[in-house]
């Protein structure tokens, strides 16, 4: 068995993908094993051909779909033989002392222990991949700032010493966890197109006393936004996710009181605090940003009719939709 696999889901991203996988394979370090695998969820424009060929080294995968960042995961990992598990975006960039220190740090960890480090952008600023769990009173943009004003930042509140920060999750663009605490979790939840699935990983791993884990020293480089903006259709599709798998998420892990409320906070302020620039953008839709607005409210606006149709808070883009029978 391997000490570490590498697995990373792609959908169109090859310009930055080439530079990820670059990246893995100049690792040449004689202190770890690792494979990398990559899911290709059925980019279909030609290029995957051409990868299997430029990297020989490295599994490819195609995927049945463009079935979600959680189902790419999983199918990743069960083809995989590393006795830990790195999930990567395909914007990243990798050294070989980031692995390392990752994998020595998931392995002395408790068992269900999540890790992952620090995230450099494009313009060498750090990026914040971590955060607090969702609560009734941090779920909109409003929300926080009220928050701020009375409380102060959300992040003061999470715990960290000189060398680590132990966050509630972590972002799934970059996520080490042991094999066998992967799949003793359940793996990555498919309920879940895209968007807080690493947040619904975190929590579960929390719940069967694993730790989160944000290493300082290590340094990964991630260029954001590879695969969601490659137009303004997919910047849409990405923009609604968000919403449907906020509400997804409270659906699993709030009680029905609490989740009702949730449910409703996020229902008024997608519904009537989007209205103003959805009608905005109607006179201005050949401008991108406006005609973004306008296109995600009245997606999301179906979004919630289905919801009472089928009586889910699935995404129809989930492989599992509409399996789900009770709404919470």
């Amino acid at each position: 068995m391997k000490d570490l696999s590498v697995i990373i889901v792609n959908y169109r991203g090859w310009e930055r993908l080439e530079k990820c996988l670059s990246s893995l394979c100049n690792i040449d370090d004689n202190r770890f094993i690792f494979e990398v695998i990559v899911i290709d969820n059925q980019s279909n424009d030609g290029r995957l051909s051409e990868f299997v060929k430029l990297f020989p080294q490295i599994d490819f995968i195609t995927n049945s779909g463009n079935n979600g960042f959680a189902n790419g995961c999983n199918l990743g990992a069960a083809r995989s033989t590393g006795s830990s598990l790195l999930f990567l975006n395909p914007d990243t960039t990798v050294t070989a002392d980031a692995l390392f220190d990752m994998l020595e740090e998931v392995r002395v960890r408790p068992q269900n222990s999540i890790v992952t480090c620090r995230q450099v952008k494009e313009d060498g600023s750090n990026d914040r991949p971590y955060g607090k769990f969702l609560s009734a009173m941090t779920l909109t943009g409003w929300q926080r700032a009220i928050y701020r004003m009375f409380s102060g930042k959300i992040e003061d509140a999470i715990s960290q010493t000189k060398h680590y920060i132990y966050p509630d999750w972590v972002s799934g663009s970059v996520l080490m966890i042991r094999r066998e605490s992967f799949f003793r979790l359940g793996k990555w939840d498919e309920d879940y197109w895209m968007y807080f699935e690493d947040v619904d990983l975190c929590r579960r791993a929390v719940e069967n006393n694993g730790e989160i884990v944000y290493l300082k020293s290590a340094v990964v480089r991630h260029t954001h936004g590879g695969s969601s903006r490659i137009n303004r259709e997919v910047t849409v599709v990405t923009k609604t996710e968000v919403h449907i798998s906020r509400h997804v998420y409270i659906s699993k892990h709030e009680n029905f009181g609490k989740a009702i409320l949730m449910h409703t906070i996020l229902i008024l302020n997608n519904m009537v605090l989007g209205l103003i620039p959805a009608l905005i953008g109607l006179p201005l839709f050949f401008v991108k940003s406006f005609g973004v607005n306008s296109l995600t409210y009245f997606r999301l606006m179906n979004y919630y009719l289905s919801v009472i149709s089928s009586g889910t808070w699935l995404s129809h883009r989930s492989v599992k939709y509409p399996n789900q029978t009770i709404l919470k």
